[in-house]
């Protein structure tokens, strides 16, 4: 959920307290048939209960309609037909207390006190319009601080937004960079935007993924005789700005089934496009990711996804492992392919697992498979499975 969207906590309150108002208006309706008593003098029970459903109901319409502190609420202009609807209500509370004191006047059986109620009646009628009208300045007075506040709201929001923006946007500057550690600093300068700000973590982690599937630079002409010999067109500098950007990757994304809580490093629900990507010693153990393509990587080294989970699909085919590939305990929940991926030794699936879902198109690497149902609705994975691999489309 972004972060400035409508948390639906506030519609189910608002609709209880809704429930609760038109209880108290029932109540207070009963007790008028009833008879009820007063509860102190002047004070009666139906207007106190009339009183309490009216402010449940004015709080009720608060929570369903403000958005909270994750929603914007949109601005309405103030319409004339409520400036109307201020103006009757002044004109009618006037009219309508008048009028209710002046049949009382009516009923004194002397002339000269029916004459004095009924100037009492007139100053009394005037005396309520005054304070309808000053009802209506406070409400005026409630919208504007409320437009104040909204407006201040909306200027921290930009400037935030504005501040991260130009963080993104240098960050990914230093990334082009010709050398090695301006382009560590971005990487660090994109974990830390993406840290801070949840909605754009998926957009950092594409801008990392971007430049990992970019073609690595090449090294010196002639490389230093003590050159790792697994990488000898690359520069050392470059190898270690990508090994940096793969421990982002794996840092932010592993949670251990032994932790019952995500730890606050950890970002969820997040996809890995790896495609095509030259890959150095990858470490992906206990990390959770929603869909993962490495549909045609180069992994260098050993590969490895122990109790990895993938949520929704994964996509190995084509992929080139030289080195150990290690799955064990990884649990595929979706779509999986490794049609076509190579491997320099045999991988390691030992104890992973497969859910099964009717409909999910899998392949697996040559001689594994999924072992027949249990009733569980998860197979392991096993040398030879009894179900059929089926090819990726």
């Amino acid at each position: 959920m972004g972060r400035w969207a409508r948390r639906p906590g506030r519609r189910a309150a608002g609709a209880g307290v809704f429930f609760a108002a038109g209880a108290a208006a029932t109540a207070a309706t009963v007790a008028v048939l009833a008879g009820a008593s007063h509860v102190a003098a002047y004070v009666p029970l139906p207007g106190v209960l009339f009183l309490v459903a009216a402010v449940l109901a004015a709080v009720g319409a608060g929570l369903v309609r403000h958005p909270g502190e994750e929603g914007r609420a949109l601005l309405r202009v103030l319409s004339r037909w409520w400036v109307l609807a201020g103006a009757v209500l002044i004109a009618v509370s006037v009219w309508g207390t008048t009028a209710v004191l002046l049949s009382l006047a009516d009923t004194a059986p002397d002339a000269a006190k029916r004459v004095e109620l009924r100037l009492d009646a007139v100053k009394t009628g005037l005396t309520v319009g005054a304070g309808a009208a000053g009802l209506v300045a406070l409400l005026l007075g409630v919208r504007r601080q409320w437009l104040g506040e909204r407006t201040q709201a909306h200027q921290e929001y930009d400037a935030a937004e504005k501040r991260v923006t130009e963080l993104y946007i240098g960050a990914t500057g230093q990334l082009g960079h010709d050398r090695a550690a301006v382009r560590l600093a971005g990487l660090y300068a994109l974990e830390r935007v993406a840290q801070d700000n949840p909605e754009h973590r998926q957009t950092v982690v594409d801008v990392i993924c971007g430049y990992l599937r970019m073609p690595p630079r090449p090294g010196p002409a002639e490389p230093p005789e003590d050159a790792p010999e697994t990488d000898p067109i690359t520069d050392p500098q470059e190898l270690q700005v990508r090994v940096t950007a793969q421990w982002i990757l794996g840092e932010h994304l592993r949670w251990s089934g032994s932790e019952p809580v995500p730890p606050a490093p950890f970002w969820s629900g997040i996809d890995l496009d790896l495609t095509g990507a030259w890959l150095v010693k990858l470490d992906l153990g206990d990390c959770r990711m929603r869909r993962a393509g490495f549909g045609g990587a180069v992994f260098e080294g050993a590969a490895r996804f122990e109790g990895a989970v993938f949520a929704e699909r994964a996509v190995f085919g084509g992929a080139a492992f030289t080195g150990e590939a290690v799955f064990r305990h990884a649990t595929f929940e979706g779509a999986a392919f490794f049609d076509t991926a190579t491997f320099r030794t045999a991988p390691a699936f030992w104890e992973a697992r497969a859910r099964i879902v009717p409909g999910t198109r899998r392949s697996w690497p040559e001689g594994w498979g999924e072992a027949a149902d249990d009733g569980s609705g998860v197979a392991e994975l096993i040398r030879g499975g009894s179900l059929p691999v089926p090819r990726a489309p």
